[in-house]
């Protein structure tokens, strides 16, 4: 793989995005929606409310500034809401606070202008993209560590009613899975919920 290609396929994910413009009108906007749409961008309009279904939506740029910031986004924090790029047009306290709140990876500063939109767009996509891969493997760490959690009391449990050792509370939990086809962890999560249930 070239050094170009990832690049070449970073801007044809960008030419497809499907993008929400929360936005007032006035001419930053047509100057954001002119860009985006020379890009060759599906472009949805909302003001003053994100109205497009989240699904629908692969990226937010959104107008941030102290009125839109004492403004709340129900759909901000979301499972599966897409990546926001804030446009900013001052820098004060208020401003730089709704943006950290937004999760921000890139601003496009006001006004704005053809010349840093595509970069913002490009780094966003790749950071929010990293940012799912490490919650995903996150996510995945917690289910095994809880998994061994409910195996490692799933012995205790069989050590003490059965008056057997570790190692053979493990093996009785192995024959009990391949018997009944079934990973050890589902195994071991019955010991543990009927022990609960005679307690």
């Amino acid at each position: 793989m070239t050094r170009s290609q990832p690049t070449l396929q970073s801007l044809q994910d960008i030419r497809s995005l499907r993008i929400a413009v929360v936005h007032p009108p006035d001419q930053d906007r047509d100057e954001l929606l002119g860009h985006l749409k020379r890009i060759g961008c599906k472009v949805q309009v909302c003001w003053p409310n994100l109205d497009a279904e989240l699904h629908d939506v692969d990226l937010v740029i959104m107008a941030v500034n102290p009125q839109t910031a004492a403004c709340h986004f129900e759909w901000l924090g979301q499972e599966g809401a897409p990546p926001i790029i804030p446009v900013v047009t001052y820098e004060n306290p208020v401003v730089i606070q709704a943006v950290m709140q937004l999760n921000a990876f890139s601003v496009i500063p006001s006004p704005v202008r053809s010349f840093g939109i595509l970069t913002a767009i490009a780094v966003t996509l790749a950071q929010h993209k990293t940012q799912k891969t490490l919650e995903k493997n996150i996510r995945r760490v917690e289910e095994k560590s809880a998994k061994q959690r409910t195996i490692e009391l799933a012995k205790s449990i069989l050590m003490k009613t059965q008056q057997i050792s570790d190692k053979d509370a493990y093996l009785l939990l192995q024959t009990q899975a391949r018997v009944n086809h079934l990973h050890i962890e589902s195994v071991a999560d019955e010991i543990v919920r009927a022990a609960a249930v005679r307690t």
